[in-house]
């Protein structure tokens, strides 16, 4: 093996290990992307892991924003081509990175800074817009490696919630400290007279699992609809069909984990079986 194949192999390798510690779906949902897209979407979601990993596992603020940071210099501010990174590498060789738009990198990173600063939503409508606002860069840049740019208003604010709901669950059952549940709308947390640290410590409290089987009893959360049914724009939808499976699978996930107390989301949402890869095939048959 050359010099040139090992680092590649490398590089592989690492945008791997990063998905695998925060998506295990992807292992899934992969399997379904187009030939067009699907070795760059690898060092995309790794990219999206990364970031994920700064929000969920570094408890100072500081730290997470200086890492954070990193990442804008890697991608924004210098160019990627020259980058040692791994990640990186991968983004510029798959030809990834030809394709993502700064605004939505800036975003991206926008989206896990507001993160970092804790400001709990009152109510389950502004839950929803921070699901949506999370969700919404990841979206776009998945769609541009796929070749259909500006094709995110298609697709259904619902499932944009879905999709950051669920990231927001994963985040949270990687942290061990009451921060983790920020997203937690205060309305309910007076409804069910608890405490974020209540739902840290006794997960398996009465309250606490009532508390957040009503967040995920929500119409949106509960749906499964991938697009606008008011669309009249004319799409060829078989270059999402990533989007459409994975999308499907953390729907599912989330109908699952609604009665699930806190501390056992987490073995759900990395638990990838038989039934996973049949949801989403039916799914990914949806995007044509």
């Amino acid at each position: 093996m050359t010099r040139r194949a090992a680092e590649k192999n490398n590089d592989r390798l690492f945008c791997w290990e990063q998905v695998s510690a925060t998506n295990r779906l992807f292992r899934v949902s992969r399997v379904f992307a187009p030939r067009s897209c699907v070795d760059k979407l690898l060092p995309l979601y790794a990219l999206f892991s990364a970031v994920e990993q700064v929000c969920s596992t570094i408890a100072d603020e500081d730290v997470a924003s200086s890492k954070l940071n990193y990442w804008r210099s890697e991608l924004l501010h210098q160019d990627r081509a020259d980058s040692q990174h791994p990640l990186v590498k991968e983004l510029c060789r798959t030809g990834a990175s030809g394709d993502l738009k700064r605004e939505s990198i800036a975003a991206l990173l926008d989206a896990a800074t507001s993160r970092l600063s804790v400001n709990a939503p009152p109510d389950q409508k502004a839950l929803k817009e921070i699901c949506v606002e999370l969700y919404r860069p990841q979206l776009e840049m998945e769609l541009d490696v796929c070749g259909l740019p500006d094709a995110v208003p298609v697709f259904s604010r619902d499932l944009l919630a879905r999709n950051g709901m669920t990231q927001l669950f994963r985040e949270s059952t990687h942290r061990k400290e009451e921060g983790g549940f920020w997203w937690v709308p205060l309305n309910l947390l007076a409804r069910h007279s608890i405490s974020r640290e209540e739902i840290v410590r006794n997960p398996r409290s009465a309250g606490a699992v009532q508390l957040l089987r009503d967040v995920l009893a929500d119409d949106t959360f509960a749906g499964s609809d991938a697009l606008e049914s008011s669309s009249t724009r004319v799409v060829d939808y078989s270059s999402a069909r990533h989007v459409f499976a994975i999308s499907g699978l953390y729907s599912r996930k989330l109908r699952l984990i609604k009665d699930f107390s806190a501390d056992s989301c987490a073995a759900e949402l990395e638990r990838v079986g038989p039934a996973d890869l049949l949801d989403a095939w039916k799914s990914a048959r949806k995007a044509g």
